[in-house]
């Protein structure tokens, strides 16, 4: 087996518009000639919100307008305002059932949850039935660096080295879930957990930004560190998305590509001046927002996603995968 680790930081491609279309998820994205494509029969998506889609089709991000199923019940908010794991699942001629409020698809299934953990989607794998026909979509890690920290938002060097150590211990968790999800002959793509300093969250709720920052980086180090003993030959069993980097390039506007991106630092789903608390993000409409333009924000809540950093994201997945190839 092997793994191969994308050391690109920027997309080729340019910035999302805002609204997409259906079509537009069917496209294929990047990747040379090969001779053999895999096509998984079924893509599991484990994560947190930021890879949630609910069973009436809303998300964690900012949803289209009528996605809410009492309003409308076939979801269109998640096929306009798709998130980043629709975007390889549709490379794949894959979908979820959640995105049209119907029953779940047994070729596309959806494992992640609100505030998921590490420990938390070790679990979900467990009891998946992993088989070499899966793709295994995995994006954890920030709730774990938030359980650490707890309420010692400003800690003192012992407990901030000791909140260092355990953020690494925790990449390296994670990447013995890619380890042994590799065993039972699945493919994955894993996703690092994003500096966290960047998000909504260090200023709305009182972290130190250079602690996540610390801590964050910590967490990528353990998982990468993992990656370097997955045994050689055999295979493209997986590939790393390195949305540390890449969310990095989007906040700081690295070469200008990412214009589109109107707001880097403010949630665009707010209630009373703050983010929306994660649970009530799939309430949050592009109408109930001040924002002209809310899709174009970085970030939707307080450490999720906004509509045009997902098909960021979404569209370096495919790329990814295609380019390794798996």
């Amino acid at each position: 087996m092997s793994f191969f680790r994308d050391l690109s930081i920027v997309s080729a491609r340019g910035p999302l518009v805002a609204t997409v279309l259906a079509s537009a998820l069917l496209a294929a994205c990047g990747g040379g000639e090969q001779e053999e494509t895999f096509q998984p029969a079924r893509i599991v998506a484990v994560g947190d919100e930021n890879t949630l889609i609910n069973a009436d089709g809303s998300q964690y991000s900012m949803n289209n307008v009528n996605t809410v199923a009492t309003t409308n019940p076939n979801g269109v908010g998640c096929i306009n305002n798709p998130i980043w794991v629709q975007y390889v699942a549709a490379d794949y001629g894959l979908s979820f059932g959640e995105c049209r409020g119907e029953a779940k698809k047994s070729s596309a299934v959806m494992l992640a949850a609100v505030g998921q953990t590490v420990a938390q989607a070790a679990t979900a794998l467990a009891g998946a039935g992993l088989n070499g026909n899966d793709l295994v979509t995995l994006m954890v890690g920030s709730h774990d660096l938030l359980a650490i920290v707890g309420t010692n938002k400003t800690p003192n060097d012992a407990d901030r080295q000791a909140m260092i150590a355990a953020a690494e211990a925790r990449g390296e968790a994670l990447g013995d879930v890619v380890l042994s999800t590799i065993a039972t002959g699945a493919r994955i793509l894993v996703s690092t957990v994003p500096y966290l300093n960047t998000a909504p969250v260090v200023t709305a709720e009182g972290y130190d930004g250079n602690l996540l920052y610390e801590m964050s980086t910590a967490f990528n180090d353990g998982l990468n560190a993992r990656m370097s003993q997955v045994p050689s030959g055999g295979g493209r069993n997986g590939a790393i998305l390195e949305v540390d980097q890449l969310v990095n390039a989007y906040y700081l506007n690295a070469g200008a590509a990412y214009n589109a991106i109107t707001n880097r630092v403010a949630a665009a789903c707010q209630t009373n001046g703050a983010p929306t608390p994660d649970a009530n993000l799939p309430t949050c409409e592009t109408t109930d927002v001040s924002s002209t333009s809310p899709v174009f924000y970085l970030w939707a809540g307080r450490m999720q996603y906004g509509t045009i950093t997902h098909g960021l994201l979404g569209q370096t997945a495919v790329q990814r995968i295609r380019a390794n190839p798996l």
